[in-house]
C-alpha cells in the first residue's frame, strides 16, 4: 500500500529556494534570480508501447504545459543524469523553449544535436566536472545506475551519434549515470537519479536534502549505507518511485514493484531520525528559506 508523506508547501519568499517535482526524477529549482532543470520528462507512454519498441515522440503540448507550470521559459540551465529516455527525451524542447543550456554525457548530447540543438548551447561533462547557474554552482558526480530490470541496466552502452525522434525508448541508451550535487549560498541539496550503489563516491561530500531515486533499487539499506550516510543529510525526498507510464498527475500513482512499504520501514529502522518526506506534484515547495 502506497503511503504519502508530503513535504508541506511554504508561502514562496523571492529569494528562497524552492523546487517543483515534475514526476520521475524530473525537478525544476529557483531561487527567484535563477532557474535550472534536472531531468525534465512529462511525455509519459503506455508500458505496451515502450516495452514493444515503438517509435516515442515529445509530446510538445504537455511540455508548453509544464514550461507554464513551472515558470521556467528562462531557465539558464538543464542538467541531465543519464540519457534514457524517461529523463533525456524532452530535454531539447525545454531547451529550445527557455533557451537554456544543457549540461549531460556525451550521450546526452547526441539527444540534443539530433533534436536540432545547436552545439554552443550544449556542454558535454566528466566526472567532477562544474557549472555555473546564477548563485547555484552543480558538480557532476560519476555514479551507476541501478539494476532495474530484471537484475540488469537497461539500454546500457552509449549514444554515438545524433538521435533523431521519434525513436523508441531503446535507442536512448544510458550514456553513463551521474549524482548531481548543487551547491546554493542557502543550502546543498544532491539529486540521485538512479538508484544504483557506488561506494566511495561521495567521501567528503555533504548534502542538506538528497533527492533519492527509489524505483528500481536492489534494496533500501545498501542506499542509506553507501548514499545517505555518507552525505548526513538532514531530509530525504524519494522520487522516481511514481508509475512512469501513466500521466504526470497530482494523485501519485507507484510503480509497480517499487515496494513503498519496504522503503518507508526500512528508512524508519535504520535511517537514525532523517526526515522522510515526498513532495506534491507541479506545486512550489521552499527547501532552503
Amino acid at each position: 500500500m502506497y503511503k504519502q508523506k508530503l513535504l508541506k508547501t511554504h508561502e514562496v519568499a523571492d529569494d528562497s529556494v524552492r523546487v517543483i517535482w515534475m514526476g520521475t526524477a524530473g525537478l525544476y529549482l529557483s531561487d527567484g534570480e535563477t532557474g535550472l532543470y534536472i531531468d525534465p520528462f512529462v511525455s509519459r507512454y503506455g508500458l505496451l508501447k515502450v516495452g514493444c519498441g515503438i517509435s516515442l515522440k515529445p509530446q510538445h503540448r504537455l511540455i508548453k504545459e509544464w514550461l507554464s507550470i513551472t515558470g521556467g521559459n528562462k531557465a539558464e540551465k538543464i542538467l541531465v543524469s543519464h540519457s534514457h529516455y524517461d529523463h533525456a527525451m524532452d530535454v531539447p524542447y525545454f531547451a529550445q523553449a527557455s533557451g537554456a543550456m544543457i549540461v549531460g554525457s556525451e550521450s546526452t548530447f547526441n539527444v540534443a544535436r539530433g533534436a536540432g540543438i545547436p552545439e554552443k548551447q550544449i556542454r558535454i561533462i566528466s566526472d567532477r566536472d562544474s557549472v555555473t547557474a546564477g548563485k547555484f554552482t552543480a558538480t557532476f558526480i560519476k555514479s551507476i545506475h541501478s539494476p532495474a530490470l530484471f537484475g540488469k541496466i537497461p539500454w546500457q552502452g552509449e549514444i554515438d551519434e545524433p538521435l533523431i525522434p521519434p525513436a523508441p525508448a531503446s535507442a536512448y541508451r544510458e550514456g553513463g549515470t551521474y549524482a548531481i550535487l548543487v551547491k546554493h549560498p542557502r543550502g546543498t541539496f544532491l539529486h540521485y537519479g538512479s538508484p544504483g550503489v557506488k561506494p566511495g563516491i561521495f567521501e567528503g561530500i555533504s548534502a542538506e536534502i538528497v533527492f533519492l531515486s527509489i524505483g528500481g533499487r536492489k534494496d533500501t539499506a545498501s542506499l542509506i549505507r553507501y548514499v545517505i550516510e555518507p552525505l548526513h543529510p538532514k531530509t530525504v525526498i524519494p522520487i522516481h518511485f511514481d508509475d512512469l507510464f501513466g500521466p504526470v498527475d497530482k494523485n501519485v500513482s507507484p510503480l509497480i514493484g517499487v515496494k513503498m512499504d519496504e522503503f518507508w520501514k526500512t528508512m524508519a529502522e535504520k535511517g537514525d531520525g532523517l526526515k522522510v518526506n515526498t513532495l506534491p506534484v507541479g506545486e512550489a515547495v521552499v527547501i532552503f528559506p
